[in-house]
């Protein structure tokens, strides 16, 4: 490839911190880098920075918090270190790296593309004043789309839908085999029926509900896989509720949680998509989650899993139902395994994402 064919792409985020936005970040750029082209990070450093550094992609440590002028210094900042570079393409990912990417265009002339990774998020002033949807804005779902022509007036032709894709060989499907390891190393019985949650421990993924899934359910199991700010309060509410069928796993390997799992569960009260749902039914496991931005794509109801209102009562009463017949839940997990694996690999967003940064540059 000729430097004139590879792309130079700047994406700003927040930080480098553990979650879907890092995971999607990661997987385009280390594809992108092993096609030729140049993938620049620029944000603050979080607990996900070393994946960063040992994955060959190049990042730049820059302040992402204070007001308006702190954020121009870290305009200013960030030119300095970009001195002498072509970029493409300004990629970025929430409020505040979008506020910089638009200082940074005085002194940078490239588009900027915004990623949704949150749907339904407030707009009322004075947030709205600080929502910047970019140049243009990429959607990973139809959901999504419909939320910013709506709700965030973007105008339809500077939208573009691209799912999240999935590195399958990473995430292979479940054997007998890797469920009894994946269990036995958890010290759970093989005829335990299993729910799973992977993901932050934060607002707005309601992880709270999923205490009251096994409050109301004793003979189940509950694996929460991840940690943030809400972890803390969730592990003394277990222990208030002597909730002992309530395993907290922390940031860990998802995938041995996922083959240890009869089915995902995810009551968000917003997503973009919902990476771990694909994750999920890549390793052959069905989901149940609120009806959110990503459901359209990625559920196929009593196919691929199932979805239900964003209702705490509702989501309750739904997990108990879907967990209760688990030859039914192996049926949908196959179902699901397919489904990623014809539409939603990493290699089919990676291609559309660089002919999206085309474009853009063109």
């Amino acid at each position: 490839m000729t430097d004139r064919e590879s792309l130079h792409i700047l994406h700003l985020t927040a930080g480098s911190e553990p979650g879907g936005l890092s995971r999607y970040i990661l997987d385009l750029s280390r594809h992108m880098h092993n096609l030729g082209h140049t993938v620049v990070v620029a944000g603050a450093r979080g607990d996900w920075h070393d994946r960063f550094v040992s994955s060959s992609i190049q990042w730049i440590d820059l302040p992402m918090t204070g007001g308006p002028f702190a954020l121009r210094r870290a305009a200013r900042l960030l030119h300095d270190k970009l001195a002498g570079r072509h970029i493409d393409v300004i990629h970025t990912h929430y409020r505040r790296p979008t506020i910089v990417a638009r200082r940074l265009q005085k002194y940078l002339p490239a588009p900027i593309l915004y990623t949704l990774h949150l749907s339904h998020i407030p707009l009322r002033a004075p947030l709205r004043w600080f929502s910047d949807f970019g140049d243009y804005t990429h959607a990973p779902s139809r959901g999504a789309q419909h939320w910013l022509i709506e709700s965030a007036r973007i105008k339809p032709e500077r939208i573009t839908v691209i799912p999240h894709g999935i590195d399958t060989a990473l995430f292979p499907r479940r054997t007998q085999a890797a469920q009894n390891a994946a269990r036995q190393s958890l010290g759970i019985l093989p005829t335990t029926t299993v729910a799973a949650y992977v993901g932050r421990l934060d607002y707005p993924k309601n992880a709270h509900w999923l205490l009251d899934v096994a409050a109301a359910n004793p003979q189940m199991t509950i694996l929460l896989a991840g940690d943030g700010p809400d972890g803390q309060s969730l592990r003394q509410a277990a222990a208030r509720g002597n909730l002992t069928n309530v395993l907290f796993l922390g940031e860990c390997d998802p995938l041995p949680v996922y083959h240890a799992a009869d089915a995902l569960l995810l009551p968000s009260l917003r997503e973009g998509f919902g990476l771990a749902c694909a994750e999920a039914m890549c390793a052959g496991i069905p989901v149940l989650r609120t009806h959110t931005s990503g459901t359209e794509e990625l559920i196929i109801e009593n196919v691929t899993g199932r979805s239900v209102e964003i209702n705490h009562d509702a989501f309750i009463a739904a997990a108990g139902k879907f967990l209760s017949d688990r030859p039914a839940l192996e049926t949908m997990g196959r179902a699901a395994a397919d489904h990623i694996r014809k539409n939603f690999t990493l290699d089919r967003q990676v291609a559309e994402t660089i002919d999206l940064y085309r474009r853009l540059a063109g």
